[in-house]
């Protein structure tokens, strides 16, 4: 579990499960019971190479779905969250740029 409260809302961050299960999605609210998370998504592999999917197919994904604590949960890689939040924006965000002198 995070130790530091997160102080902007809302902020990306990874999750784990006990049943084992990992994925990603924007924090809208914390308590000290629960996560409130918005666009969970989790990767799966596909013909076109590794993509996001819902966390849950079959809910209304629009809405914010709560996470019981205790819950392994991190900060995702910069790469990791730029991806993310990509894919939920519909939004392509620039590839950095390198000069190589």
């Amino acid at each position: 579990m995070l130790k530091e409260k997160q102080t902007e809302m809302p902020y990306v961050g990874v999750f784990k499960l006990s049943s084992g299960e990992e994925f990603i999605g924007s924090v809208i609210d914390e308590t000290e019971t629960y996560f409130m998370v918005s666009k969970p998504r989790c990767l799966v592999p596909t013909e076109r190479g590794v993509q996001y999917v819902p966390l849950m197919m079959l809910a209304d994904n629009d809405l914010p779905i709560k996470i019981p604590k205790p819950v392994i949960s991190s900060k995702p890689v910069a790469a990791l969250a730029g991806q993310y939040e990509s894919s939920i924006s519909g939004i392509a965000l620039p590839k950095k740029s390198a000069i190589i002198v």
